[in-house]
């Protein structure tokens, strides 16, 4: 169930470019000035603030019901994007949707850390988090059959206003049965005894449990506190980068394959779907493969380095073929570090209850990283995109160094708790982080 709800979340929040090419653009003047980007980044600004106290409400009021109410508010949102006549109303909607869509990915990111063991994480992550991209990889198939449909001769004829209308209707359906699917966290489930509650919680985390499994949650003060551990900030500009890297081509892979390309409407659609296939099963191989051999960073590097070769062919290659198997490695690369970088923040916390913190930190900061992939490709900079192109490549490389140097380090403090001369990481004696 969460990857279904995610998969809508990711389908809600971008099949605006779907719209955009289908006659949305025409309608509501989004090509005028910078109208187009404002309308996406509007979404990330809320997105990024509301995303820690969220996970400050899900472990106390339950998932199950808060995230029910956050998937059926969103769809409203999106339904009502079908019936909008003016762009600032698209605007307020797109800032809307980000208020509460903010809630659900690092509330899963939460509920998955609080369910599995260090080296398990990065294939349930993967697994969630690329399940959920078929919405992506068949979403614009989708948005291509709901944009034939015609009802009458006035606004409802246009094709762009039923991508909302029929999308948004299936998201409010998901959020209403929601609560009778979703898992909890495990001191909330119904079907484990008291002792199978106090084996999950236990299982996880190293640090001693009290007799009757209770979880122990921190005040809004002590969450905040735990935003000061540097470390934090290095995961959140990993995630940063793998995060405006995705958005920019999610929301401009049809305007490249389209305008770059040359490509037709019905066929840019259609294009834009097997580079998702591709990456889901790379990236599920390379999850389980990092599980595997119990290290992060060779993989999250491969993937860095697999995107910049992507997008160089899709830059400087000429036929549109070898352009487009560019455009396969770069979905690729940027796609797996997303759930690649979440799992190597989550293995580097120790205590459960901070690990809520982390998973939102990191996703906030990844909604400036939307911003920025909403605003780095520009209409001016057709066909090539010049500009988005390179900085997203330089991200890349500087996600690469990053990732490279932590790992070092993490690795230096590991020998050190081995030789004893360090007695122990993040507060929790025998934990050592996963590099």
């Amino acid at each position: 169930m969460l990857c279904i709800v995610f998969g809508l979340s990711l389908l809600d929040r971008t099949n605006i470019s779907a719209a955009y090419i289908a006659g949305l653009a025409e309608d509501l003047r989004l090509d005028i000035g910078s109208r187009y980007n404002i309308a996406l980044l509007i979404f990330f600004v809320p997105y990024a603030l509301f995303e820690l106290p969220s996970n400050f409400i899900i472990r106390r009021l339950g998932a199950r019901y808060w995230l029910g109410f956050l998937i059926t508010s969103w769809g409203a949102c999106v339904l009502g994007m079908g019936f909008v006549r003016s762009w600032q109303v698209l605007t307020v909607l797109r800032a809307l949707l980000g208020t509460f869509e903010a809630g659900l990915f690092p509330g899963a990111i939460y509920i998955i850390g609080s369910w599995y063991r260090q080296y398990e994480t990065a294939k349930r992550v993967s697994t969630f988090y690329m399940a959920s991209l078929l919405s992506s990889g068949f979403g614009p198939i989708f948005a291509y059959a709901l944009s034939l449909i015609r009802v009458g001769d006035g606004m409802y004829a246009r094709g762009w206003r039923w991508i909302f209308i029929i999308e948004g209707t299936a998201t409010i359906v998901a959020g209403l049965i929601a609560p009778f699917f979703l898992i909890e966290f495990p001191e909330k489930v119904k079907f484990l005894t008291v002792r199978q509650k106090h084996i999950a919680t236990a299982r996880v985390s190293l640090e001693k449990q009290s007799g009757n499994g209770e979880i122990e949650h921190p005040t809004f003060r002590q969450s905040l506190g735990m935003l000061l551990d540097w470390k934090i900030g290095v995961y959140s500009i990993q995630y940063f980068v793998a995060a405006s890297s995705v958005y920019s081509l999610a929301f401009f892979q049809p305007i490249i394959l389209r305008k770059g390309m040359g490509f037709s409407y019905a066929l840019s659609q259609v294009l834009s779907s097997p580079p998702y296939m591709f990456a889901i099963l790379a990236s599920l191989l390379c999850a389980w493969l990092s599980d595997r051999i119990k290290l992060r960073y060779p993989i999250l590097i491969f993937q860095s380095l697999t995107a910049v070769v992507g997008l160089l062919v899709i830059l400087y290659a000429r036929p549109p073929g070898v352009r487009y198997f560019g455009l396969f490695l770069a979905t690729f690369g940027t796609q797996a570090n997303v759930p690649g970088s979440l799992a190597y923040g989550q293995n580097q916390t120790a205590r459960v209850q901070k690990r809520g913190v982390v998973a939102a930190a990191m996703i906030s900061v990844g909604a400036a990283g939307g911003i920025t992939g909403s605003t780095i490709f520009q209409s001016k900079d057709a066909p090539l995109y010049l500009p988005g192109m390179w900085a997203t490549i330089s991200m890349q490389l500087l996600y690469s160094i990053v990732t490279f140097c932590m790992s070092m380090y993490f690795k230096r403090m590991n020998r050190l708790a081995d030789e004893g001369k360090k007695p122990c990481l993040e507060g929790v004696e025998g934990f050592r982080y996963a590099p």
